[in-house]
């Protein structure tokens, strides 16, 4: 397996996507705003629960277009042992890092939603404007369809021209590609961790829905609601946590990742729904509901920053997203050049 194959494979992949994915991004963004407007025009409220259903289909379908491109780029990506020339093996991306990331979150609140029974005509104009904005920011600021996972693909553009120059680059660069391949993208931590922290994150979402409710009709059935729904998300967001200890000790070995900004703000959204949780046992006490909502409302936010801190703090738990896809366009030419 040269490089010249990979890059000659990847690269009218990534067109087939460009080509693709250029309408379908501009589906996506039209029809989360059509979903938005749905949500906030009272006269379209007995189209709420159909428009929702509508904006899963269309998400799911994108999902399925997503899971198309990342099989075949596993079937692309290999890792090739220079000193034997034999390949180590595929490369098995994920379709829930970089770039994808929100708007996999917008489907997994769709979905959610879709579930949705107690307080769900309440709950429902929330449930679209969430799916809304996730999908929008997700297609528009992630562009899993138009720049899919440039991080990902830079450093394998980089891989694969260390090989065509051979020598020590080439060695030191397939044991730094074989260490992702094996201990980040192929980990079976890779495939269990995050999936578990975007449910809990979809229940999450709806659990702040109902608990806004609750502040402003001040009705108890709305915490109850908000509790049912946190308490959901609670469990894969424990198990999920639990699991990437063990994930990150493998994976950032000689790192200081402890200190990294998003673990600890993770941690620290972990504490506050564990505080939310455990409070909501003395909720009969006076103004103890105003505790209880207080805290859940924190805990969304802090969420939220966590989210966030993935992208502006640096550390080992962090996203440097950097265009990087023209790359193979490039390479392809070296390559060829190299070659004759």
């Amino acid at each position: 397996m040269s490089p010249l194959n990979a890059t000659q494979g990847i690269q009218p992949l990534l067109d087939v996507v460009a080509a693709v994915g250029g309408p379908l991004q501009l589906i996506v963004v039209v029809a989360a705003f059509a979903l938005a407007l749905v949500a906030l025009v009272p006269q379209t409220e007995e189209w709420r629960g159909w428009a929702l259903g509508a904006m899963t289909l269309l998400l799911g379908g994108g999902e399925a277009f997503l899971i198309w491109f990342h099989y075949r780029l596993y079937q692309l990506a290999v890792v090739v042992d220079p000193s034997t020339g034999k390949v180590t093996g595929h490369i098995a991306v994920s379709m829930w890092v970089e770039g994808e990331r929100l708007y996999v979150w917008a489907f997994m609140v769709a979905l959610l939603a879709l579930m949705m029974r107690r307080h769900r005509a309440e709950l429902m104009q929330g449930a679209l404007l969430a799916v809304a904005l996730l999908a929008a920011a997700g297609a528009l600021l992630g562009q899993p369809f138009t720049q899919p996972l440039p991080s990902f693909l830079g450093q394998y553009a980089s891989y694969l021209q260390a090989m065509t120059m051979g020598g020590v680059a080439a060695d030191g660069a397939f044991q730094g590609m074989e260490a992702a391949r094996q201990f980040y993208y192929n980990s079976w931590f890779m495939w269990v961790h995050p999936p578990l922290l975007f449910f809990s994150y979809g229940a999450f979402v709806l659990s702040f829905i109902a608990t806004v409710q609750m502040v402003f009709k001040r009705h108890s059935s709305f915490e109850t609601t908000a509790y049912g729904w946190a308490r959901l998300g609670y469990l894969p967001l424990t198990v999920g946590m639990l699991l990437g200890f063990p994930w990150a000790l493998s994976a950032w070995t000689g790192e200081a990742w402890w200190w990294s900004g998003n673990v600890n703000m993770a941690i620290m959204m972990w504490l506050l729904y564990t505080a939310y949780l455990h409070a909501r046992l003395y909720l009969r006490r006076e103004h103890m509901w105003r505790v209880v909502a207080v805290l859940a409302i924190v805990s969304f936010v802090v969420l939220i920053l966590t989210y966030i801190a993935e992208y502006v703090i640096p550390g080992a738990h962090s996203y440097a997203l950097a265009p990087a896809t023209h790359m193979f366009a490039s390479l392809a030419v070296a390559c060829r050049g190299g070659a004759g």
